[in-house]
């Protein structure tokens, strides 16, 4: 594995020689220039996603993104939601120990809370533990971190260093000054996932520098599900672990944060001054959530996974990656399998449009609905099929010829960006 210092002054490029922007982790283009591009691009999505849904209800549109975001009620919470002081009357905490305890935490030692986001969590966390000029090292699986990991350093004027080599990461937190915190990225955006000996080794390279051991665990219950895991705050006695309620859980978009309970308490107060805890509604969806929980669906979606791998791996010339409960191509592989199949070498086409242009296809022609296409400004730049909750539901054989579809559109558009542009910002007239 290579190291990356997300940072460093010298600007990197990908492998077709576009200057990767450090923030997110992948080049712009001339189609998807920046966030707004991104915002604009997802809103084009939705669009298709409704009009399906008039045209064919339930059967137009499949979710393959491996997030639920639902709030799921149950008879009587009404009353709870009539005012935040019914709310307040009639709750009794029952999130904090339920997650908690699925955390792998105890009562005794742990605390949390539940935040609007993993973003904003992680934004509390780094304001809350950070002064300016603390250093911050990262670890992830390939790829890189979640970019709100940076971004928090970044607005709590922290040094930043990212490292997917746990040789590298070892060595840089032994040398210079002693980081403030580490981070440990358990399974990255691209669906990589950091062996429990990586974390544990990097949890014991920053306790010796006396450095605050915080995971990124968003991925949380596909992590405990797939990988034989224990939960965050299990795993290398983290002092922060943060998990998502809607990654493989049925939850609302919330991110619920656990750890040692004086250092939570301070990273809470901060969320409270901040605006960004979680609301009565979103406390209720997630308690019910986590009380629901079953991995063997998830289980179920990841055998899925390997049966579209070998029906589409001898395509995909061997590119094709598990990605937990789904499967994955890299932007760079997936805009390289294209290039082949023309008779250039280059293209101006970068890879984030390139796999943004093939899932809106899949998309608008079998009603898929894929992270590129749907996800936030700074997903990764990946080309992916995530089997739950509705890869069953969609069948090996559509993935198939989506695959299919999706690949040859995208070979067919190589050469015309304005119709890549047509394509995934057609509504606002870019």
């Amino acid at each position: 594995m290579k190291t990356v210092v997300q940072d460093s002054a010298a600007a990197r490029t990908d492998r077709f020689g576009n200057t990767i922007d450090p923030t997110v982790g992948y080049a712009r283009g001339a189609v998807i220039t920046d966030e707004v591009a991104e915002s604009l691009r997802q809103q084009r999505a939705y669009t298709i996603v409704r009009d399906r849904y008039k045209k064919y209800g339930d059967d137009g549109v499949f979710n393959l993104t491996g997030l639920i975001r639902a709030f799921p009620f149950e008879e009587g919470d009404a009353d709870a939601m009539r005012s935040y002081v019914h709310f307040i009357a009639r709750s009794e905490g029952e999130l904090e120990p339920l997650a908690i305890s699925r955390m792998g935490g105890k009562a005794e030692k742990h605390d949390g809370f539940l935040a609007t986001r993993i973003t904003a969590a992680t934004l509390a966390t780094m304001l809350t533990v950070l002064k300016p000029g603390d250093r911050v090292v990262s670890l992830v699986a390939a790829d890189r971190s979640h970019p709100s990991v940076r971004q928090g350093v970044v607005v709590a004027q922290g040094t930043f260093e990212e490292f997917t080599s746990i040789d590298a990461f070892e060595a840089a937190v032994a040398a210079g000054a002693a980081p403030r915190a580490i981070v440990v990225t358990t399974i990255s955006p691209s669906k990589n996932h950091l062996p429990r000996s990586f974390v544990e080794r990097a949890a014991a390279a920053a306790r010796k520098r006396g450095a605050l051991v915080i995971l990124d665990d968003a991925h949380m219950a596909a992590r405990i599900s797939l990988y034989d895991e224990p939960g965050g705050l299990e795993l290398a006695d983290a002092d922060i672990a943060v998990w998502s309620m809607d990654k493989h859980l049925g939850g609302p978009r919330s991110g619920f944060v656990a750890g040692k309970r004086d250092l939570v308490r301070a990273v809470k107060a901060r969320a409270l001054a901040l605006g960004v805890e979680a609301q009565l509604g979103q406390y209720i969806a997630a308690a019910h959530a986590v009380a629901a929980f079953d991995p063997e669906p998830i289980r179920e979606a990841a055998r899925m996974s390997v049966q579209i791998r070998d029906a589409l791996q001898d395509a995909a010339e061997g590119k094709i990656y598990l990605a937990g409960a789904g499967i994955a191509v890299s932007g760079e592989d997936f805009l390289e399998l294209a290039l082949r199949k023309t008779n250039h070498d280059t293209t101006r086409v970068v890879p984030i449009e390139a796999v943004a242009f093939a899932s809106m296809r899949i998309l608008e022609e079998f009603g898929g609905v894929m992270i590129p296409a749907v996800g936030m400004p700074g997903a990764a730049c990946t080309f992916r099929v995530m089997c739950y909750p509705d890869g069953a539901r969609f069948g090996l054989k559509r993935v198939v010829e989506a695959w299919h579809t999706g690949m040859n559109e995208l070979v067919a558009a190589l050469d015309e960006p304005e119709r890549i542009g047509g394509t995934l910002l057609q509504d606002y007239g870019v």
